[in-house]
C-alpha cells in the first residue's frame, strides 16, 4: 500500500493566513497550537513533510501582531525548508508567552 505524504506545516499556514483582525494574544495562541500540532505530526508520521507554501506569508501583518523578531521567525517557519522542526520548537515558548500576555 502506498502512503500519501502530508504537509505538516499546512495547519500552521492556515492559522497564519486566518490572521484577519486577530488580537495579538489570540493570534499567538492559534499559531502556537498549530505549531505544536505540526511538531507532533512530524514526530508521529514519518511521511510528514514540509512542502513549499502556495504563497508568501502575510509578513507585515505577522510582524505587526507579534513584533519584528518573533514575526520574522514565524514567517520563516511558514516558508518551511530544512530544519523547520527545530525552528518550530524554538517558537513555542515565545508564542506561549505572548498567548498569555494581558
Amino acid at each position: 500500500m502506498r502512503r500519501v505524504s502530508i504537509d505538516a506545516l499546512q495547519p500552521v499556514r492556515e492559522a497564519i493566513d486566518d490572521i484577519g483582525s486577530a488580537a495579538p494574544a489570540a493570534f499567538a495562541r492559534a499559531t502556537r497550537n498549530a505549531v505544536a500540532g505540526a511538531i507532533l505530526a512530524a514526530a508521529l508520521m514519518p511521511d510528514a513533510a514540509s512542502t513549499p507554501p502556495e504563497h508568501e506569508p502575510p509578513e507585515d501583518e505577522i510582524r505587526l501582531l507579534l513584533g519584528p523578531d518573533l514575526g520574522a521567525e514565524v514567517a520563516a517557519l511558514y516558508r518551511g525548508g530544512d530544519g523547520w522542526t527545530s525552528r518550530a520548537i524554538d517558537l513555542l515558548e515565545p508564542l506561549n508567552d505572548l498567548a498569555h500576555a494581558r
